[in-house]
């Protein structure tokens, strides 16, 4: 998104701190997401609130293109009226689709890309419109965005932060800028990066605009004490009741019992890997399935069949003993033969190997070996089979 060379002094200078801007390479925005791609998307799906939705000004507008039909109990679906869809768009309304990354391989890769590289979740939003409104009010986002105009024009106003990091739960919101906008007009395959809490309003400007929003949801030390929270239930200084009838002094020991049982491991670095461990277990991906290939003994692989990792954070390090590696997947750790690691490095670039690439890859160990190996990766959801092309 920020380009190879510009990465690093990105991240040193503006990665949750400023503003960037940069010009993607002509096609690259088309090619994450287009106007015949939202075509394709609003006539092949039932799509209605809060997922698909109009706004103007701040104010969600035009409920009733959205028609509502229960064809059984406890099932709505809604079908599109078009005509009056158009209407509210011709009178400044913002058409708001979100997930849009569902709709789009190289999209979805993107935002699976984020979400990886930083332990996060992200998501694309996307907004077209085609008069001179503004869809929201001045505001800020929770979550770091990439903004990407996908075809046409939009005016941005950038008034900066006036609360470094804010959350939404604080009880000290933050302050509403009282200075003047820096203004710029981002064109097709323009990309904006505005961090958390940057204030900020787009404006149309009469023609029709398609941008996208890709957001980045990171952790917070605010996460990282809830978890550990979580964790300190263990130890019955934290289970105990809280003897707040106590005398201050009483009450402070019984305080430093609970917060000693919060930090029971005692070493910060290996919280912090425990911690980056669960978020890699526990963070959501899009399934990938191979049916009707689910594991069993009996489930034939054929030498070109072609396999790769599923979505999901993975590592590879030298294993306890000199003959086997440790392999993680999604925080579930494996612990294999040494001569696979050339076979799963090459899985962790992203590239797909066909099984008889990857049983040659494992050097010396016996097929029937690789091949309850690659069995067990596939009843476990750590490798699929690509469909033949």
């Amino acid at each position: 998104m920020v380009g190879e060379a510009a990465a690093p002094e990105f991240l040193k200078t503006c990665f949750g701190r400023d503003a960037f801007r940069r010009r993607l390479p002509a096609g690259e925005a088309s090619r994450l997401f287009n106007w015949d791609l939202l075509n394709r998307a609003l006539a092949e799906h039932r799509l209605g609130p809060p997922r698909f939705k109009l706004e103007k000004g701040g104010v969600e507008v035009g409920r009733a293109v959205f028609r509502e039909r229960r064809p059984r109990p406890n099932q709505t679906l809604h079908d599109l009226d078009v005509a009056g869809l158009y209407e509210q768009l011709r009178d400044g309304a913002t058409l708001i689709l979100d997930a849009v990354n569902e709709f789009n391989p190289p999209l979805q890769q993107l935002c699976a890309g984020l979400a990886a590289e930083f332990c996060a979740f992200s998501q694309a939003n996307l907004y077209a419109c085609w008069g001179e409104s503004q869809g929201f009010d001045v505001h800020w986002d929770d979550h770091d965005v990439f903004v990407v105009q996908v075809d046409g024009a939009k005016r941005w106003d950038l008034y900066g932060l006036t609360r470094p990091a804010p959350l939404r739960r604080e009880r000290e919101a933050a302050a509403k800028p009282t200075n003047a906008p820096e203004e710029i007009v981002l064109e097709a395959c323009d990309m904006l990066y505005l961090p958390r809490g940057y204030w900020h309003a787009a404006v149309g400007l009469g023609e029709p605009s398609l941008h996208l929003t890709i957001g980045l949801s990171r952790k917070t030390g605010a996460d990282l004490l809830h978890w550990l929270a979580d964790q300190a239930v263990a130890e019955a200084d934290v289970r105990a009741d809280l003897s707040l009838e106590a005398d201050d002094a009483a009450l402070g020991d019984q305080v430093a019992g609970v917060l000693r049982g919060l930090l029971a491991s005692g070493d910060p670095a290996e919280l912090g890997r425990r911690y980056r461990r669960h978020l890699e277990a526990t963070a959501r991906h899009r399934p990938t399935l191979s049916l009707p290939h689910i594991g069993r003994p009996l489930d034939a692989i054929r030498p070109d069949d072609r396999l790769a990792l599923t979505a999901g954070a993975a590592s590879l390090e030298p294993g306890a003993e000199p003959s086997s590696v440790c392999f993680s997947h999604r925080g579930v750790r494996f612990t294999l033969a040494a001569e696979t690691a050339p076979a799963l490095s090459a899985l962790m670039t992203g590239a797909a190997l066909t099984y008889a690439d990857l049983v040659q890859r494992c050097g010396e160990v016996p097929e029937r070996r690789v091949q309850a190996f690659v069995q067990e990766m596939l009843r476990r959801g750590v490798f699929a089979i690509e469909p033949a092309r």
